[in-house]
């Protein structure tokens, strides 16, 4: 073997290795983005409820105080109404932590799916999981047939390696 040779070959090998590592750096990025994203989404939502319960249960009190102020023979009407304040801020409260809720969990989903989507895209180099296979090439459905071990392979036409691959 001449050293030409060997070189070339330790230059492939090291532009695999290179590769490997951008890839895994990539991904980690992806991943670390996607946990950053859902703890900023955790952090503001419980930040809006606790602000919303603080502000509900100083409406409460301030109701309360006043009523408590008033003259005795309007002590029962006056509870009353603070009985419904504090009722009507449970259930505001309970409203908007729900609805904070759900959009804490309609962005974590968008977060996540992006994630994984840029984590698939930086590590499989072939059409994405949404193309369908009529649109990759013979080669490419090979290479995926290969992956997959399917018996008979190169033997098959581009749709019966599409077959193959839909049954596995």
């Amino acid at each position: 073997m001449t050293t030409t040779v060997v070189r070339k070959i330790y230059d492939f090998n090291k532009a695999v290795v290179d590769a490997s590592v951008d890839t895994a750096r990539t991904v980690a990025g992806a991943v670390g983005d996607g946990f950053t994203n859902a703890f900023h989404i955790f952090r503001d939502t419980g930040a809006t409820v606790v602000g919303q319960a603080q502000s509900a249960t100083e409406r409460t009190v301030d109701q309360a105080s006043t009523s408590a102020k008033q003259v005795v023979g309007q002590a029962r009407s006056a509870g009353e109404r603070t009985m419904n304040q504090a009722s009507k801020g449970v259930k505001e409260v309970t409203g908007q932590a729900r609805a904070q809720g759900e959009r804490a969990n309609e962005q974590l989903d968008r977060v996540t799916e992006r994630t994984a989507e840029r984590a698939i895209d930086a590590v499989d180099p072939s059409p994405s999981s949404g193309t369908p296979y009529e649109q990759w090439s013979k080669a490419e459905l090979y290479e995926r047939a290969q992956e997959l071990e399917i018996d008979g392979r190169s033997g098959m036409s581009k749709q019966q390696l599409i077959e193959a691959l839909r049954s596995a």
